[in-house]
C-alpha cells in the first residue's frame, strides 16, 4: 500500500501539467478563462482542423488517450468516471494553442487578448528588423502586472464596487422613494453578486464584470431619458436635480471602468503566462503505471 501511494501524489495546485513533452492545460480550464463552454473550445479546434492545413496540430492541442487520462486521474487532475468525470477523452491545450484560440474566437475575452498579442509582436518585429540587439516592450504590465499595479487594481476594484453601490441606491422616484436597484431588479442584483465575488477572490473574470456593469449603465441611461421626457415644465426643481445627480454617478462608474480596462491585463493573456510555470512530469507518471 505504501509503495502504491508513493506513485499517486495528491492533486496538483497548478492547472498546468506535461503530456507528450508539452506543458498543457485541460480545455475545460481554458474555457473558464475564455468564459465559454468547453464544447465551444473543442468545436473551434475540430472545425479548424479540417483540410490540408490544420490550425491546431499536436503542438497546439490534442485529445488525450486512455493511458494519459488514467495518469491524470491518478494525480487527481481529472475526476474518476462516475464521480463527476466525463466518459469522453478530454482535450488539452498548449500555450501556442491558447494563443491560436485567442486569434480566431469571436468572444470579448479572446479579442482583447488578441489585441495584446498583435501589439507585442508588432513591437518586437519592428525592433528586430531595425537591427536592435536588445528588445524592449512598452507597457509590459499588459502581460505581467507588478505588485504595485496589482495593489492599485485592487483599490480601483473597491472604488468601482462603491460607485456602483452608490449608483444603485440613488432615489429616482421621490414620491415612492424608489431606487435604481428597485427599478432594475434582478439585473442589478446579479451584477452586485458577481462584483462581490470578484472582489473576494481577486481572480480573472473582469470582462464579465465589465459587461454586466455596462448593462446596468445602459439601462440606467434609458431610465434617465424616460424620466427626463416625463418631466413637465412645471416639474419640481428637485426632480431635475435628482436626475442630474444620477447622471453624474453614471459618469463616475464609466470613468472607473475605463481606468480598470487600461490597468488590468487580459485574463487570457494571464492564462498564457501560466504556461511558464513548472509543469508536472506526466511522462514519468505514465512510466510508473506501465
Amino acid at each position: 500500500m505504501s509503495s502504491k501511494a508513493a506513485k499517486h501524489p495528491p492533486a496538483p495546485e497548478t492547472d498546468i501539467f506535461e503530456v507528450r513533452g508539452y506543458p498543457v492545460m485541460l480545455a475545460a480550464k481554458v474555457a473558464e478563462v475564455f468564459q465559454v463552454e468547453t464544447r465551444e473550445i473543442v468545436q473551434n479546434i475540430s472545425r479548424n482542423n479540417k483540410g490540408l492545413t490544420p490550425l491546431f496540430p499536436e503542438r497546439y492541442a490534442f485529445q488525450l488517450n486512455k493511458k494519459e487520462l488514467e495518469a491524470l486521474r491518478s494525480l487527481g487532475v481529472i475526476p474518476k468516471a462516475g464521480r463527476g468525470g466525463s466518459r469522453a477523452l478530454p482535450w488539452v491545450i498548449t500555450r501556442k494553442g491558447a494563443i491560436r484560440l485567442a486569434t480566431i474566437m469571436k468572444v470579448p475575452t479572446a479579442m482583447k487578448a488578441a489585441d495584446v498579442f498583435v501589439d507585442v509582436f508588432d513591437e518586437v518585429m519592428l525592433q528586430v528588423l531595425q537591427g536592435q540587439q536588445q528588445i524592449e516592450i512598452s507597457h509590459p504590465s499588459r502581460i505581467s502586472p507588478g505588485k504595485e499595479q496589482s495593489k492599485q487594481v485592487g483599490k480601483l476594484r473597491s472604488k468601482i464596487s462603491k460607485a456602483i453601490d452608490d449608483l444603485l441606491n440613488t432615489i429616482v422616484d421621490t414620491d415612492q422613494q424608489l431606487t435604481v436597484q428597485d427599478e432594475l431588479g434582478d439585473v442589478a442584483q446579479e451584477a452586485v453578486t458577481h462584483i462581490k465575488q470578484w472582489l473576494r477572490t481577486k481572480k480573472a473574470g473582469n470582462e464579465k464584470i465589465e459587461a454586466e456593469t455596462c448593462l446596468i449603465l445602459e439601462q440606467a441611461r434609458d431610465m434617465v431619458e424616460r424620466r427626463q421626457a416625463d418631466l413637465a415644465e412645471a416639474a419640481l426643481d428637485r426632480e431635475r436635480k435628482t436626475l442630474e445627480n444620477f447622471e453624474k454617478k453614471i459618469g463616475i462608474v464609466e470613468r472607473l471602468l475605463a481606468m480598470h480596462e487600461q490597468m488590468e491585463p487580459s485574463a487570457v493573456v494571464q492564462l498564457v503566462g501560466q504556461y511558464a510555470q513548472p509543469a508536472l512530469e506526466m511522462k514519468r507518471v505514465s512510466e510508473d503505471k506501465a
